[in-house]
């Protein structure tokens, strides 16, 4: 176990679940202010950048081990299906009672099933779409339900204050991406597909913008409302090339039918 501690890409799952643990203790017996919020959302989105790190400190450093790919599922359950229910919760849909407390569990458990889908995908190669992830991942999920606590409670608290059914109705939506099969990018493929790398320059020359010039927030806010539009842009334009693929693939089996079926005319002498 000992070897576990000093391989230094666990350092930073450690540093990520740490982060997560410290804004889930925020929340418990403390009154729930807009400034907590704000905090508990940074503390969540420091976890991201640190759960982001660990797999190229592992690459860098050659330190690759399963023991470090099972904390790093641990440490993203945490810190992107708990951590962000809770904060959920402890906003507003306490409000709604046992249909909240519902809509937090459902997103949990939707946050597990996705990750433990990715692990079984991933040693079986189900899933072989270059440069897209089978669902939202739960990181991008949980980043996206807290960058909407943040940005709400701060930069835009005079404009953005959605009721407890409307947040409810959007954690739920989260929930079913994460179980889904729509493609959201992952963007792993930018060496292979140029389309990929100017799609991803242009949404962080936007993210970027919108810190300087509006909010830092605004990097995470502008960044999760570009993510889920371009996945559910992506998944309407797969679903069309399916049903094409699957249109001509039917028509060439009818044709095949109609020639194996159609009679033979006998040669005249």
């Amino acid at each position: 176990m000992v070897r576990h501690f000093l391989n230094p890409p666990n350092w930073f799952t450690g540093a990520s679940i740490f982060c997560s643990s410290l804004a889930i203790a925020s929340l418990v017996g403390t009154p729930v202010t807009p400034e907590l919020l704000s905090r508990c959302a940074v503390l969540v989105i420091f976890g991201a950048i640190f759960d982001m790190i660990d797999g190229r400190v592992a690459r860098f450093t050659g330190r690759y081990s399963e023991f470090g790919v099972h904390l790093d599922t641990i440490a993203d359950f945490l810190g992107f299906g708990v951590a962000p229910a809770l904060m959920a919760w402890a906003w507003l849909l306490r409000d709604l009672g046992g249909i909240g407390f519902a809509l937090c569990f459902g997103y949990t458990v939707c946050a597990a099933f996705r990750l433990a889908r990715f692990n079984v995908s991933a040693l079986e190669g189900s899933w072989n779409l270059p440069g897209h992830s089978q669902g939202l991942t739960t990181t991008m999920a949980g980043g996206t339900l807290v960058t909407l606590i943040w940005v709400a409670n701060d930069y835009l608290r005079a404009w953005l204050s959605p009721s407890p059914m409307v947040l409810g109705a959007f954690v739920g939506f989260l929930g079913l991406l994460m179980v889904s099969n729509f493609p959201f990018r992952s963007f792993r493929d930018l060496r292979a597909n140029r389309n990929a790398a100017r799609l991803l320059g242009v949404s962080l020359a936007l993210c970027l913008t919108g810190a300087v010039v509006l909010d830092v927030s605004m990097l995470w806010g502008i960044g999760a409302v570009l993510y889920l539009a371009i996945g559910l842009a992506d998944a309407v334009v797969f679903a069309f090339q399916r049903r094409r693929l699957r249109n001509a693939l039917l028509l060439e089996e009818i044709e095949e039918a109609l020639l194996e079926d159609e009679p033979v005319e006998a040669e005249t002498t």
